[in-house]
């Protein structure tokens, strides 16, 4: 299997295979020579080579910059720096560790690994292209991607072995449930952010000080202006020719090939009655109600009707039982069974089915066929135009690779053979934009060292089935200040922000001292005119106050007597909270399967726990270097 695949890849995958080389021997630790100055970490005497561990920290700073809008700041990006460099020597202390424990997957395993992954697959089967669409996608070759299939299988493996060792005594289980499961009686009171934003007033002296003190708030993000070119298979669809003897070629073909793709199946038209097996009714009971609607609708009477009247299936008893035209397959079994064995006309005696018993009722049958060329030549011509598309559109991928790759700093001849047009995103920031701007594969490729700084085309990006780009960066903006008059009511609604918080915050202490010196809620409330809550069970996962205060609640000490806390919130509110009693968890109420549940999410947690030990000791007892010098 592994062989086919590899035998069916070809052109534009097979062209990167060397360049990818370097870094299949650096996965295995093989020294091909690779200096200091290429070299992210040496664990045990292995190299990990910079670039992926470079691609990985552009990506989560890209991912960063998509989420929150704005530049990484240096202490995030230096924390996710060494957090991706120690991933990458967490995961090599554990190749390590599995070869030393003869840890092995068979090809066997591997293939049926690949097989089901969902982006190999067309209509829920392995399709070769696809496969080789994805892996060109990404630059890998075949060799590269099993192997790395194989290796995170086999810690997956060790995985799994930690996993399986740990559990849950009854008494941790209780402790659990006793925690998680509380309740705890609090009362609360909202001072409203926007009371507070009404009172403040700031200067344009206060704005210009500000944008003074923190230039760096106020910055155009660091950007780049894009050339790309693109293919599309919705672009090349309407290209295919079709004459009418391609047609009935390709009708003849994929006949032979597989017939039932123009078979038309038998349906069956039925109507039931279903008597269920529930609660109210066990297989007795519901056996002898059928016989009785049996008997009176083979006496004559309406089968509609009766249905109507009696039937537990609500979706058709409405429509007299009716159930429309079906084929095999579409039932359950014994259901299936029993009308595919009936003639027109036919009433069935009471048939079991797991729910319940149904007396069914044949009324047509449409014979299955098969469909004539003349039948299928509609779905025929759109299949053969999409088969006929799918090779344009891989052979043009491929070539446009080839072009980009022989002309690594200009798209201009890659255009101009395959009539491409050039078209431009302008001042793309690490945070994205829309459309094709808003993909992070187009802004991770954007922003990686060979396009950005080597000023290289980016490897062809698919960014969907049938729609690949490549890219290049025309112009590269620096981060740079922007004007005071540009940013002035931003900085004044921040300013406001900030001192409306010193004010709910300074309000907030006076609620809480006041409340802990035994003044009632109701009273305080009141007198500063807050939004008051009366005292009421919650939990730990309740939506009826702000997250804050409730986190608040329940991480305060409780030993008896009322304990009164206060909290500032997201939007600026302040939230003050009293705590009354804690209720907690009854493991006697809980159902085996809450049980069950609460058990494994423990086990887990354990789990973890234990495989983390487990790394630190590798990593403790490893020889790793890290060449920081790389990413400074």
């Amino acid at each position: 299997m592994l062989q086919k695949i590899r035998e069916k890849i070809t052109g534009w995958v097979a062209g990167i295979i060397l360049a990818l080389l370097a870094f299949v021997f650096a996965v295995w630790g093989i020294d091909i020579g690779f200096s200091n100055q290429s070299v992210a970490a040496v664990v045990n005497g292995d190299k990990i080579p910079v670039g992926p561990v470079r691609q990985a920290v552009q990506n989560q700073m890209a991912q960063f910059q998509q989420a929150y809008g704005t530049e990484v700041p240096e202490l995030i990006e230096n924390q996710v720096t060494e957090s991706v460099v120690e991933s990458f020597v967490t995961n090599r202390l554990l190749l390590q560790r599995i070869r030393e424990e003869g840890y092995r997957v068979s090809d066997a395993a591997l293939t049926e690994s690949i097989t089901e992954i969902p982006a190999f697959q067309v209509d829920g089967q392995f399709s070769i292209d696809a496969y080789r669409a994805m892996l060109a996608n990404v630059g890998y070759s075949p060799t590269l991607f099993e192997a790395e299939q194989r290796q995170n299988m086999e810690i997956a493996q060790l995985q799994e072995g930690i996993l399986d060792s740990a559990f849950a005594t009854p008494e941790e289980l209780d402790r659990r449930i006793r925690v998680t499961r509380e309740r705890r009686e609090v009362a609360w009171l909202i001072l409203p952010a926007e009371r507070f934003l009404q009172q403040v007033e700031i200067s344009d002296e206060a704005v210009a000080a500000e944008y003074q003190a923190h230039p760096d708030r106020y910055m155009n993000p660091e950007s780049v202006d894009l050339e790309y070119v693109e293919i599309r298979l919705d672009d090349i669809i309407p290209e295919v020719t079709v004459t009418e003897q391609d047609l009935r070629e390709f009708y003849d073909i994929e006949f032979s090939r597989d017939p039932q793709m123009f078979s038309v199946p038998e349906q069956r038209r039925a109507r039931h009655i279903l008597v269920a097996i529930d609660d109210d009714t066990d297989e007795g009971e519901a056996l002898e109600e059928a016989q009785v609607l049996a008997e009176r609708v083979k006496g004559g009477e309406d089968f509609a009707a009766v249905a109507r009247e009696a039937s537990d299936d609500s979706g058709s008893a409405e429509l007299g039982g009716d159930l429309d035209w079906v084929e095999q397959g579409m039932m359950v079994a014994p259901f299936e069974e029993a009308l595919f064995s009936m003639e027109e006309g036919e009433i069935s005696d009471p048939v079991l089915s797991p729910f319940g018993y149904h007396v069914i009722k044949l009324e047509e049958i449409r014979s299955g066929d098969v469909r004539t060329y003349e039948q299928a030549r509609a779905d025929l011509e759109v299949e053969y135009r999409n088969r006929k598309a799918e090779d344009l559109y891989y052979d043009r991928a491929e070539r446009l690779a080839e072009l980009a790759f022989e002309s690594p700093d200009s798209l201009l001849p890659a255009a101009e053979e395959l009539d491409l047009e050039i078209k431009r995103i302008d001042r793309l920031g690490r945070s994205g934009g829309e459309g094709l701007a808003a993909d992070s594969q187009v802004i991770s490729a954007a922003f990686s060292e060979p396009v950005m700084a080597d000023g290289e085309n980016s490897e062809p990006i698919e960014l969907e089935d049938g729609h690949a780009v490549v890219l290049r960066v025309d112009a590269h903006h620096d981060a740079a200040p922007r004007p005071l008059d540009e940013v002035r009511d931003e900085i004044r609604a921040r300013l406001q922000r900030e001192a409306a918080l010193e004010r709910s915050a300074e309000l907030g202490a006076q609620v809480v001292e006041r409340l802990e010196a035994g003044e009632a809620p109701e009273t305080v409330a009141r007198s500063v005119d807050a939004e008051f809550s009366a005292a009421r069970d919650i939990g730990r996962d309740s939506g009826d106050l702000p997250p804050a205060l409730r986190q608040a609640a329940f991480d305060a000490p409780f030993e008896g007597v009322t304990r009164v806390g206060g909290v500032s919130l997201a939007d600026g509110s302040y939230g003050a909270w009293i705590l009354s009693n804690v209720i907690p968890g009854d493991p006697g109420a809980l159902t085996a399967e809450e049980r069950e549940q609460i058990r494994q999410q423990l086990a887990q947690a354990s789990a973890g726990a234990d495989l983390n030990g487990y790394v630190g000791e590798l990593r403790q007892s490893a020889t790793v270097v890290i060449n920081r010098e790389q990413f400074e």
